[in-house]
């Protein structure tokens, strides 16, 4: 919803704020737009994140199970394999995944505990104060860092996917000022 809605009104914005028409001024009008998507790729890419963990909360309530599976006195099953019981007694097993899905807590605390809580990052630490006093035996030796892990996955966590994204973006945009910026007219 980002991404139309910014891709959309940018035009709008451009000629009637800024006077910038893509008739008028071609490569500023497609840098502008570039800009744009680029901004709302940046939007996007966190929302979109803490949406899938959402749906995946949604898909994993035994309510939503228990609807799915439809009323339990039918003799067939649509789905094979959710039934630990008989028709009667069914006991609906958790949603299998093949990756284990991070929890949902709704959009801020879903990003906090991306960023702060959950895996671990690397993260290099100076070399210690006690061997910045000391005069190297050889000269133009480097100190080694050494890696700290620290808790959560940092902000990278969030933007996952985003080096995809930009060259897809980029590689639109390189096309579009190649092709002489048609929108998509032959």
């Amino acid at each position: 919803m980002v991404h139309p809605v910014l891709a959309l009104s940018t035009p709008l914005v451009l000629r009637t704020k800024f006077l910038i028409d893509s008739e008028l001024s071609p490569a500023t009008f497609s840098l502008a737009k570039f800009c744009s998507s680029a901004a709302a790729l940046l939007i996007k890419l966190p929302l979109e994140t803490v949406l899938r963990r959402g749906q995946v909360a949604v898909l994993s309530q035994p309510s939503y199970n228990q609807a799915a599976e439809g009323d339990s006195s039918l003799a067939t099953s649509s789905k094979p394999g959710r039934h630990t019981g008989g028709a009667k007694t069914a006991a609906l097993t958790p949603l299998e995944t093949i990756v284990y899905p991070g929890r949902y807590q709704g959009v801020a605390g879903t990003m906090y505990a991306i960023v702060k809580e959950e895996g671990s990052r690397a993260v290099h630490a100076p070399p210690p104060a006690s061997a910045k006093g000391k005069v190297a035996s050889k000269k133009g030796k480097k100190s080694v860092t050494e890696a700290v892990y620290r808790r959560g996955q940092g902000l990278d966590g969030l933007w996952r996917g985003w080096k995809v994204n930009t060259w897809g973006l980029v590689g639109l945009w390189m096309a579009s000022v190649a092709g002489g910026g048609g929108d998509g007219e032959f």
